[in-house]
């Protein structure tokens, strides 16, 4: 009878496994589109992102030059459909976002406000005017914006919230606060208001150089560092007519229906942290030495690889499909939200297991784990917490709601 240890001395060893999407062949599930746009972010995050980033996270520092960079590539048309992008799909949009999140979440959430939520809306909800005017703009890079909707009030009970508009002769005038809206001390705003006249939340177009307005970026954040998350006070401004998304009927068609999308894709930046917590985690561990031996040579070690990289496979498949139901108008709203908890947990799993492997070094940006530990939390909040996204869903299998 052959025994286990002698089985075991037989397998050749082989060089380690550094790309994940390789070791179940995930990269067969991706249309050639799809490959194609990964590949080109990849190669252009790579040599412009990574390298650079970090002394921006150091100083919580918006990342200027590296989004200067960004385009010439005309990234974000494939976040948009004809006429005014090359077209997309979920699963595109995905990919983009996990190749940006490898370098840093807060990179890729800079990417997600300005496409997921800002040019996503314009998309959805503007005029044929708006998108000339401000559609062409963010989608270039030329403006540079943010999606206002919680206030320090209202967080997960948005729809509650109490920044107003009141109609005048010409436009409106808006008065109230939004917190922690990312990017919002740059050129553009979508802010959600309700009408003081018909009490229903409506959308609109607000320009930050208004008279007015005033931002200021919060100050002692942790996580998401380059992302500049503003506290924000409008006072009597003036929005013309022509700045209203006349689409917008009310809070579910409106801003529900904006993160109803956005919560399909933004489980890919927790994808893109776990992948870049697996190949930190396994280079760290396969060149660095204790006790005479590289310290992936060690069992707990190889432990904490096997369950990392199991669980970014396990978690790729849901929201590979997640993407592509959402892509056939089947996914429904407790689909989406389970699979944001989900998955957002368990990146701050990932994130935990390879900050513990790396050790002292786990604790230096440079070594990417620390990032990913922080700003895992982030991701398991936004977008809808762990909390209420678990209960969204639990109302949808069980008929019954258990927080409003």
């Amino acid at each position: 009878m052959i025994r286990l240890n002698q089985l075991a001395g037989q397998v050749k060893e082989k060089k380690a496994q550094i790309d994940p999407m390789e070791y179940l062949s995930l990269y067969d599930l991706l249309t050639p589109e799809e490959l194609d746009v990964r590949k080109a972010v990849e190669a252009f995050v790579q040599k412009e992102v990574a390298p650079k980033i970090n002394d921006y996270v150091e100083a919580a520092q918006f990342p200027t030059e590296i989004v200067n960079a960004v385009k010439p590539l005309k990234l974000f048309h494939h976040f948009l459909n004809k006429p005014y992008g090359h077209g997309t799909s979920y699963t595109k949009q995905g990919v983009i976002l996990m190749e940006a999140a490898r370098a840093d979440a807060g990179f890729a959430t800079f990417i997600a406000v300005q496409n997921l939520l800002l040019n996503y809306t314009l998309e959805k909800f503007g005029s044929e005017a708006q998108k000339q005017k401000y559609l062409t703009k963010t989608r270039d890079i030329e403006y540079i914006g943010g999606w206002g909707l919680t206030e320090r009030g209202y967080g997960s009970d948005a729809s509650s919230l109490t920044a107003n508009v009141k109609k005048v002769q010409g436009g409106y005038i808006l008065n109230g606060d939004k917190r922690w809206i990312g990017n919002g001390n740059k050129d553009v705003l979508i802010v959600w208001a309700r009408n003081l006249d018909t009490n229903k939340v409506e959308g609109f177009i607000v320009e930050t150089k208004w008279p007015g307005y005033h931002a200021e970026v919060i100050q002692g954040k942790l996580a998401l560092r380059i992302v500049q998350n503003c506290q924000i006070t409008f006072t009597n401004i003036f929005i013309p007519d022509e700045n209203k998304l006349e689409s917008v009927t009310d809070f579910q068609n409106g801003p529900n229906q904006v993160l109803m999308h956005s919560r399909v894709i933004v489980p890919w930046i927790a994808l893109g942290v776990m992948r870049g917590v697996y190949e930190h985690s396994l280079k760290w561990t396969t060149t660095r030495k204790q006790f005479g031996k590289y310290i992936a040579s060690f069992q707990l070690q190889q432990e904490r690889l096997v369950r990392i990289l199991s669980t970014f496979q396990a978690s790729f498949l849901m929201v590979v499909r997640l993407s592509r139901l959402a892509a056939e108008g089947k996914a429904t709203i407790g689909m989406i939200s389970s699979v944001k908890a989900w998955v957002t947990d368990k990146t701050r799993e990932v994130a935990r297991l390879g900050r513990e492997m790396l050790g002292g070094d786990g604790i230096i940006s440079d070594n990417y784990v620390i990032k990913a530990l922080t700003d895992a939390e982030v991701l398991y909040t936004y977008e809808g917490t762990y909390d209420i996204n678990s209960l969204v869903a639990g109302r949808e299998i069980t008929g019954i709601g258990a927080f409003k």
